[in-house]
């Protein structure tokens, strides 16, 4: 089941060093710079956008291209 997080929350673009592990959090999402999904940096539930490249459960994501992904922070509406 694919759930629309822009329906949920409002998102803001972050950046980090380069190089660096992309970094998790509860309030932390991936979008994909491919396909526009965007997944929780931290699933609970089996997330994965419609180009595969990225894809999680049980707390873990598997990013295929790490320059493909944009960081945004999310808040609640």
């Amino acid at each position: 089941m694919k759930v629309d997080l822009r329906k949920i929350y409002r998102f803001e673009k972050f950046d980090h060093e380069a190089g660096a592990p992309l970094p998790t959090g509860g309030d932390v999402f991936y979008e994909c710079l491919e396909c526009g999904h965007v997944i929780s940096s931290v699933p609970y539930t089996p997330a994965e956008c419609e180009c595969a490249n990225l894809s999680g459960n049980k707390g873990n994501v598997n990013v295929r291209d790490s320059d493909k992904v944009k960081l945004v922070r999310g808040r609640l509406k």
